[in-house]
């Protein structure tokens, strides 16, 4: 009952003036300073006086009541560490909190008897400052090149202090938030109380992401927005072959460059510098030229080098730059050998281990012999170069590269392919190996090819591939451009012996192509290959020759013979009617590479002569001789009119001297008129009568000469001659064309077996 007369009288009071009096007049207050006070999250102290007035009030104790909240239980304040009570001399009684945390934000009650079962208290509000921490991160966002490492700034301000700092970390793609471990020192820098920001150290693409920081003090856990980290990967620029080989006189040298990344290349071009040492040419971006081109490709901006020289020889670098920096490829060296027929390398051969038992060090070495120019051997790993622990030498004509393993967890049943290439098939030559640990499976045997290269144009071809063993049993199927062969395919199986054999006829887009053979039963990561190719001989195109018809004996004249599309390359050779003329004849060759489905030679003979008079009326011919037709040569041939110096100058005497004297004749006509003064018309018809007595001359001495000519013209279609010398079993004639008959002004063909001579026709001006 006590109780309930002490609460109501508490609620009477709180809400009214904490004064009383008694009932024998005493007059009783309690008053509190502050009323309302404010204190500093963390604080060391924070005190409240309480004063009581009267003689019957004595103090009793201090409570606390929670501010918030719809209902309110005073709550005894026991003292000791975080509470302490003084009283001094004059009776105040002063309550002291320590060490203010958020907790101590309440309603202070000084509690006072003044009677018994009875109280009287006033309250003190203390509200506290602080709380959570400000947390501030920079940057918001960040482009982060592999490799280097990133600061991320992390601010911590407020009290009450941070106790604790914690960073999260949120993966590329993914809604799941990790806690950061920064006991990792090799990957993470900083992440403290005493260092709140983070260093992301060698940073790689798993460390792309969304970056907090957040920071724990005694009111609870702040944290700050996202820090976006983008991974920008170093630029893999990969070039074509460290050493490439070309022939002076191909028509084009393509070096490769492949570039991966992120972020893509957007600036890229390439770098020459002499074999020697000098200057650094840089071939920039977007060149494209007769001379050099580079593709407009951010992945794949190849170089192309037209009508190779000794000059195009050099080391050659592909650049990129990704807006972050500029990367380099290995350097290429390109060789440039003298002017000579190309030839194919030889089949890849491939030297390995059959079983490995125990994972350390395995040799894989691949070789392939001749070749012009010397291939290049590379092994390959799922259709990627493999440039890590490989050695290429050579010796005796025999290219090997061997490719050192040293692990081989992930080998076990993984092929591996050798390419050798030189340029001068449309497409590598293969050859596959595979590495095993056991024989848990059982893999059939390297695919083994039958079948020749050189073949003529037309032909029917059949080329067998044949593998043994294997279980469960292996298909095999021919290739070609990547793409299974379905027409012109058997197949065939005969003692463990599983066949396929391809058949079709020879045509111009299967010269110098590679077909491949494949041969799988599902063991093995990918299938086993081996590859050959076709080389077909056809006939070039008829020769052109180009040179002047008309010459004055004594000078020189320069006439060119080109043979075009031809394979293998023909040889050329010129004479004036029977007499070869070697040493005067210059040979030069090119090779077109540029148009894969006909590959073929150029071959041009350039001819400087100072050819005699007698040579008049005879003919220059450019013989053409290739492996077709029985050797028998194509011919074409332009006839020569050579006129003596001397006479010339006669008949140039001849016609000054009549001008001369038609010229003195006019002025003695004009001389004697002018004394006996004739008539204009008498001079006219004078000189008129003159000039006919001349012209009637001019034209008897014209027909006698156009009768002679014409029975040195009609000896000249009479006559026969013969080959190139007298061991050619075939007769070739040549047959002057008329120049004023229009139907001839193209190559004739002469009939039956003469049929490989042709003529030019001489044009008017000539």
């Amino acid at each position: 009952m006590e109780f309930l007369v002490s609460i109501a009288l508490f609620l009477i009071l709180i809400h009214a003036i904490p004064k009383l009096q008694t009932q024998d007049g005493d007059q009783v207050s309690i008053r509190v300073d502050p009323l309302n006070g404010t204190a500093i999250y963390g604080d060391l102290h924070y005190s409240i006086s309480c004063f009581i007035t009267g003689s019957s009030a004595k103090f009793s104790f201090w409570s606390k009541s929670s501010i918030n909240g719809d209902t309110t239980t005073s709550t005894k304040l026991l003292l000791g560490n975080k509470y302490t009570v003084f009283i001094s001399f004059n009776g105040a009684v002063t309550l002291t909190i320590t060490n203010i945390v958020e907790e101590d934000e309440q309603d202070y009650f000084c509690n006072a008897n003044i009677g018994v079962g009875l109280t009287l208290q006033t309250p003190s509000r203390l509200i506290v400052n602080g709380g959570l921490s400000i947390v501030v991160i920079s940057p918001s966002n960040a482009d982060v090149l592999q490799g280097q490492s990133q600061f991320i700034t992390c601010i911590v301000t407020g009290q009450p202090a941070a106790t604790a700092i914690r960073w999260y970390f949120t993966p590329t793609g993914s809604r799941l938030q990790n806690t950061l471990s920064m006991g990792n020192s090799a990957k993470y820098s900083g992440g403290n109380t005493q260092n709140p920001s983070l260093t992301v150290l060698n940073f790689q693409l798993s460390d792309s992401g969304y970056y907090a920081c957040s920071a724990i003090n005694a009111v609870g856990t702040s944290i700050s927005t996202n820090c976006s980290l983008r991974f920008i990967s170093v630029l893999d620029i990969t070039a074509s072959l460290p050493k490439h080989s070309a022939i002076a006189g191909d028509s084009k040298v393509t070096l490769s460059c492949t570039i991966n990344g992120t972020l893509p290349a957007v600036e890229w071009d390439w770098t020459k510098a002499k074999v020697d040492g000098g200057n650094v040419e840089i071939i920039a971006q977007g060149t494209n030229n007769a001379k050099r081109q580079i593709m407009t490709s951010a992945t794949n901006p190849n170089l192309n080098i037209f009508s190779i020289t000794e000059n195009d020889e050099g080391i050659y670098t592909c650049r990129a730059n990704n807006g972050e920096r500029q990367f380099m490829s290995q350097p290429v060296i390109l060789e440039v050998l003298e002017a000579s027929i190309r030839t194919a390398p030889g089949e890849p051969e491939i030297s390995r281990p059959s079983i490995i038992t125990i994972p350390t060090i395995a040799y894989l070495s691949c070789s392939s012999t001749g070749g012009n120019p010397p291939p290049s051997v590379i092994w390959l790993r799922d259709d990627i170069a493999v440039s890590y622990g490989t050695n290429t030498s050579t010796s005796d004509n025999t290219t090997t590269t061997t490719l050192i393993l040293k692990r081989f967890d992930e080998d076990d049943f993984e092929v591996y392919e050798c390419q050798a290439a030189n340029g001068f098939l449309q497409r590598p030559l293969v050859k596959t190996t595979y590495l095993t640990f056991n024989k848990l499976g059982y893999p059939p045997d390297q695919p083994i090819i039958a079948g020749s290269h050189l073949y003529d144009l037309g032909d029917f071809i059949t080329l067998v591939c044949s593998t043994t063993g294997g279980t469960p049993k292996p298909s095999v199927n021919w290739l070609r451009d990547d793409n299974i062969i379905t027409n012109g395919v058997s197949r065939s199986e005969s003692g463990g012996v599983i066949t396929t054999s391809l058949s079709f006829t020879a045509g111009l887009e299967d010269h110098l192509d590679v077909f491949e053979c494949q041969a799988d039963n599902g063991v093995l990561k990918r299938p086993l290959s081996s590859t050959t190719y076709i080389e077909l001989y056809f006939a070039p195109k008829v020769p052109i020759l180009n040179g002047p018809t008309n010459l004055i004996s004594g000078t020189s004249g320069k006439w060119t013979c080109s043979s075009m599309n031809g394979y293998p390359p023909p040889s050329i050779s010129m004479r004036i009617q029977d007499r070869l003329y070697t040493n005067d004849l210059i040979i030069l060759q090119s090779y077109d590479v540029i148009d894969r489905s006909y590959t073929c030679y150029t071959v041009t003979g350039t001819l400087d002569l100072v050819p005699s008079s007698d040579k008049n009326g005879q003919n220059l011919c450019c013989d053409v001789t290739h492996l077709f037709n029985k050797n028998v040569p194509q011919s074409v041939c332009l006839q020569l009119t050579i006129n003596d110096e001397e006479e010339q100058n006669i008949v140039v005497y001849v016609v000054i001297g009549l001008v001369a004297l038609l010229l003195l004749f006019v002025l003695i006509i004009a001389i004697v008129c002018y004394r006996n003064g004739c008539t204009i018309g008498r001079s006219k018809k004078l000189i008129g009568k003159h000039i006919d007595r001349q012209y009637e001359s001019q034209q008897t001495t014209i027909s006698n000469q156009y009768e002679s000519t014409g029975n040195r013209e009609q000896r000249n279609r009479d006559r026969v001659y013969y080959g190139l010398d007298s061991n050619q079993k075939e007769e070739m004639r040549v047959y002057n064309i008329p120049r004023e008959d229009d139907d001839y002004n193209h190559y004739m063909t002469i009939p039956g077996d003469l049929h490989h001579t042709y003529f030019q026709p001489i044009s008017e001006s000539s």
